[in-house]
């Protein structure tokens, strides 16, 4: 009798532990989980401001909106104004042993900029180059022909005939003081990729950035299966990024 009694509480000890093993064993692997979170988007830009302010503006939508955590999103170290050099500063990024293979979607932002006649801009050769070795990493590329500032355009107007940096600059500055004449009366070009006018910017378009998105695929559509990223001026793709970046609230 007694031995009977001894092997049911030595049985019931058993599935005791057994129990506390699964229990802890699930609170270590939601520990890890919370050590390991995913990384989702690395970004790496051709300019230092601008473009990186603007992005960080859609970032910071995304953190207040609680619909990423604060590690989701890294926008790579700028060290490089090349489209070539752009994609070195993403390949390079390292921190906290993290790299940019951690992240799922992985993108450089560069524009064509072709060469000028009082210097500056870049050979078709560095552009298309960077290109090709970004696909062959499985790095996307967000693009605009000819300058970053062709994507504030379109939320204004579609245009689809060839129009150089310098002209891009002069037409936004026309409608971001039509916009909003108070807010954007100091606007000129000497400031207009500063940080504080790029905040402002991200800010006033807002309202208007499906009319952007709408209007970057329809110049994609209009150079249809032949469109070639460093010969078609205007074109763009940055909607590509910011839709990808915008899909992150619904997750």
């Amino acid at each position: 009798m007694v031995l009977c009694h001894l092997s049911e509480i030595l049985s019931l000890i058993m599935s005791r532990s057994r129990l506390n093993a699964n229990t802890n064993s699930k609170k270590i692997k939601r520990s890890k989980d919370t050590l390991n979170p995913i990384y989702s988007v690395i970004i790496a830009c051709e300019d230092k401001v601008s473009a990186p302010t603007y992005l960080n503006m859609v970032i910071n939508d995304l953190k207040q909106n609680h619909s990423i955590r604060n590690e989701s999103i890294v926008i790579a170290p700028h060290e490089h104004t090349d489209p070539k050099g752009v994609l070195d500063d993403l390949l390079k990024y390292k921190k906290d042993k993290i790299t940019y293979k951690d992240f799922e979607h992985k993108w450089i932002v560069i524009d064509r900029d072709n060469n000028r006649p009082n210097g500056g801009g870049h050979n078709a050769q560095d552009f298309n180059d960077a290109i090709l070795k970004s696909k062959s990493k499985k790095i996307e590329v967000a693009y605009a022909n000819d300058s970053f500032e062709l994507w504030y355009l379109l939320h204004f107007k579609y245009l689809q005939t060839p129009i150089m940096r310098d002209d891009i600059i002069k037409d936004l500055i026309k409608e971001l003081k039509k916009l909003n004449e108070i807010k954007f009366r100091d606007l000129n070009r000497d400031n207009i990729k500063s940080k504080k006018i790029s905040e402002l910017i991200y800010v006033e378009l807002l309202k208007l950035q499906n009319t952007a998105i709408r209007n970057s695929k329809r110049l994609l559509e209009y150079y249809g299966d032949d469109h070639n990223p460093e010969s078609n001026n205007p074109s763009t793709n940055i909607h590509e990024l910011i839709e990808l970046l915008n899909g992150l609230k619904n997750n």
